[in-house]
Parts: C-alpha cells; sequence; structure tokens
C-alpha cells in the first residue's frame, strides 16, 4: 500500500461522546460547503443544517460532555512534557487553548442552538422539513421570500445564527483532532476481506480510524464492542444496492485511537 496515495477515510466511534462530536463535525463541514456558494439551493442548505446541528444539540448535553473531555484530554497532555521530543512551546499554547475553550463553555448558560427555536421563520422550516416535498412556495412563502433576498442579506443572518455555534464548534473540532492525532497508523491485511481483532477493554479507545487507497473498489463495514472490532470489506451492486463482501485480501491502514 502506498502511503502517499490519495485515501479514503471511514471512521468508527467507539462511545456515545465520541458519536455526538462526529456528527456535529460533519454537519458544520457540510455547512462551510454550502456557504462557499450564493446560490438559493446552497443557503436553504445551510440552514437544514444548521437546525440538524441544533437537533444534535439538543439531544445530548453537549458542552458538559465537550467540558469533560477537554479536561480529561488536559490531564492526560499535563503528563507528557518532560517526555523526549516534546516541543514545550507548543504543548503550553495547546493547554492554553484548552484553558480557554474550557472557559467560555462554563459561560455558556443557555442550550446550545436554543436561539434558533426563538426564531418563527426558523420553525416553521423545522417543522415542515421533515415532511417529503413540503418546503414549495405555497408551503412557507415567508422562506422563499427570505431567499430571494441579496446574498449579502442572507449570508449576515446566517453569521447571526452560527454565531453562537462558535464555541462549541472549536472545543468539538480540538477534541476530535487530538484523538485523530493520537497514534500513528499501522498496514494491516483483511484476510479474504475480513479482520477481527482484540481490544484491551482497560484501554480508553475512541475512535477507529480505515484509510484505504482512492482506487480501492470497496468499502468496509466496521463493528466495535468492548472487547473485539470487525472491519468487513464489501462492495456495492450499483443496480439495487445491495452489499456484498469481498473474498480477497484487502491491505489498509488502521488507527485505533485513545489520548
Amino acid at each position: 500500500m502506498d502511503r502517499n496515495a490519495p485515501l479514503k477515510i471511514y471512521e468508527q466511534p467507539l462511545n456515545e461522546r465520541i458519536r455526538a462530536c462526529l456528527r456535529l463535525d460533519h454537519l458544520f463541514a457540510r455547512i462551510d460547503h454550502h456557504l462557499q456558494s450564493s446560490s438559493r439551493d446552497d443557503t436553504l442548505c445551510t440552514v437544514l443544517l444548521l437546525l440538524e446541528a441544533s437537533d444534535v444539540l439538543s439531544r445530548i448535553d453537549i458542552k458538559r460532555e465537550l467540558i469533560k473531555e477537554l479536561e480529561r484530554q488536559q490531564a492526560r497532555l499535563m503528563n507528557v512534557p518532560d517526555s523526549p521530543g516534546v516541543d514545550r512551546d507548543k504543548l503550553n499554547a495547546l493547554l492554553g487553548q484548552q484553558n480557554g475553550l474550557i472557559k467560555a463553555l462554563h459561560g455558556y448558560h443557555a442550550q446550545p442552538g436554543a436561539h434558533l427555536k426563538s426564531h418563527e421563520l426558523l420553525n416553521a422550516v423545522r417543522q415542515r422539513a421533515s415532511i417529503p416535498g413540503a418546503l414549495c412556495e405555497f408551503d412557507i412563502p415567508g422562506l422563499h421570500y427570505w431567499l430571494s433576498l441579496p446574498d449579502a442579506e442572507r449570508r449576515e443572518d446566517i453569521d447571526v445564527w452560527l454565531e453562537p455555534f462558535t464555541d462549541i464548534r472549536q472545543a468539538n473540532e480540538l477534541v476530535i483532532s487530538l484523538i485523530r492525532n493520537s497514534v500513528d497508523t499501522m498496514s494491516v491485511v483483511a484476510d479474504q476481506g475480513f479482520l477481527q481483532q482484540s481490544i484491551e477493554s482497560a484501554t480508553p479507545y475512541q475512535l477507529l480510524r480505515v484509510m484505504i487507497d482512492d482506487d480501492t473498489v470497496c468499502y468496509p463495514e466496521i463493528s466495535a464492542g468492548k472487547h473485539r472490532f470487525t472491519v468487513r470489506f464489501m462492495t456495492l451492486d450499483r443496480e439495487n444496492g445491495h452489499p456484498r463482501q469481498v473474498h480477497e485480501d484487502i491491505e489498509f491502514r488502521l488507527a485505533l485511537c485513545r489520548l
């Protein structure tokens, strides 16, 4: 396997906290993508993704979970300043960044995303978004009036709606980044498209990452429990959507992340 080749990356969270963090990361990345365009369709996608992020935040006390994870990671990092090869300046900057985010999250007293629930137009969109085809002009004319406004005005409103998520997003990105980069990847082979390995239950693993060459014509299905994980490589019948396990050896890179 060429370590310099482009890779597809598949991730499997190993606890509920990281599962929520990855979902938020995914939603905000999609928001960034749609914000690069000023089209009405991209603006509508941005609004819908904002509402999705708000829903994710309402189902779990993400502020508390991020504070706990930042404090846990910080405690681990404070034990490594005398280790060989540690850049003390970078470590101190990172610890300072964590302190700043922990303080900011403690100071945030409202439920993240609550500000969107007081907006009448956004509430109307939220209520009808799950109904197939229910965002037509005759369903919510106010939405289509707003989408027809100049891009600068729409972007101004979106920036206002996004701003209260800033600290949550920065904390989430830092938590995920540190976990993703906590270990080196290793080269492994899935025999006949299947790999199973034991996990040390006493070790707080948080994320499993599978990396395959971009031109590999299969994808991994990953499952994990407290004691083991499995990676099963599948192909997809594009005509009927049926997955089928491959029966050839697949070389890939694996990272079992913990911090």
